[in-house]
């Protein structure tokens, strides 16, 4: 919920500060003065608009980090391979949505079961499906006691696998 509270502020700001950078530079042809002055008022205003255009950024940035985690295959550079990661993700949606059948999820639930077994915590899926955690945590137990699992443990094992209990 912070994040997303941050994400809109920043968002806001950027605008806001766009807009002031475009009326100073259009101030300064429509009225012509000062060079000097103009190139102040771009400076003035361009850099915190730079500053706050990176913060976004690495605040959207830091939101998609546990997608890194589901294929681990990373070329020569270090960096996920796009088309492996998809497939990836793509198959594991596969086996999860008929692992998950029969067990009569809601449409919410199975959303939050998929972040779950995507192994996000129940902060990531609030943020990520704009819910507050407590709601989270509710959806999580009706989750766990359709599927007859105790915790994420057994519930990962139920949807990889079999319908045995996984010992602890």
């Amino acid at each position: 919920m912070k994040r997303q509270i941050l994400r809109f502020v920043l968002g806001l700001t950027y605008i806001v500060l766009l807009t002031l950078l475009f009326l100073s530079q259009f101030r300064a042809i429509a009225v012509p003065s000062n060079e000097w002055s103009a190139m102040l008022a771009a400076v003035v205003i361009g850099i915190p608009w730079l500053l706050v255009l990176c913060l976004y950024m690495r605040v959207n940035s830091d939101r998609h980090k546990t997608d890194a985690a589901v294929s681990g295959k990373k070329d020569a550079a270090g960096q996920e391979k796009s088309e492996e990661k998809f497939f990836t993700i793509r198959t594991a949606r596969e086996r999860f949505e008929t692992a998950i059948l029969g067990y009569g999820l809601s449409k919410r639930e199975e959303e939050v079961a998929w972040l779950l077994y995507r192994g996000y915590t129940n902060r990531q899926i609030g943020e990520d499906l704009f819910i507050a955690e407590t709601t989270v945590k509710k959806h999580v137990s009706h989750i766990y006691e359709k599927m007859q699992v105790m915790g994420r443990k057994e519930f990962r094992h139920k949807v990889d696998g079999g319908q045995e209990v996984c010992t602890r």
